[in-house]
């Protein structure tokens, strides 16, 4: 009886080793389909991009010579956009610390913790941008437009630009 025994908990032994190298393959497999430093690296990218904007934006401004009209009203949209700008901004600078966090060197399980962690931040700070963006738009708006005379085409050009942020806020959430 010992040796069926002892030839049982072998096959088992065997069969769990078995099941742990198609796991660990199919990991490994999963992550050189996905190339996952290639994707951390455009993320890398686009958050640079958004760290940089400080410095766009101006420069967009000058080379469009978009000229304001300093009245309080511009005032209080600047303060509205800055502040919510801002706040964006340091979002994005910890979302780009989270990313240089990320060692390919570790191992797996510490990679996909900190990926989670990174997914779970994108998502926050993706819902963040998207409740503030209309207290931005806002903030734009009264920068911008002095003295809006509502038209049937300032009503279409408003319309169209929120219909914009609504569809890309389903998109965004969806998929």
């Amino acid at each position: 009886m010992e040796l069926i025994d002892l030839q049982n908990k072998w096959k088992q032994q065997d069969k769990k080793i078995n099941d742990s190298i198609t796991l660990n393959k199919e990991i490994l497999r999963r992550m050189l389909i996905v190339k996952p430093e290639k994707r951390i690296n455009w993320i890398k990218i686009k958050t640079i991009f958004n760290i940089l904007s400080p410095i766009i934006i101006p420069i967009l401004l000058v080379i469009l010579k978009v000229k304001f009209q300093i009245t309080t009203q511009f005032y209080i949209g600047l303060a509205i956009f800055l502040i919510i700008y801002f706040t964006i901004y340091i979002w994005d600078v910890k979302h780009y610390l989270l990313i240089r966090k990320i060692d390919f060197s570790d191992s797996i399980i510490t990679i996909k913790k900190s990926l989670a962690i990174l997914e779970k931040y994108t998502i926050r700070k993706t819902r963040f941008k998207y409740t503030l963006m209309p207290l931005a738009m806002i903030g734009i708006f009264l920068m911008l437009f002095q003295n809006p005379k509502f038209n049937t085409d300032s009503i279409i050009l408003f319309t169209l630009i929120v219909l914009a942020f609504i569809s890309s806020l389903y998109y965004t959430f969806k998929y």
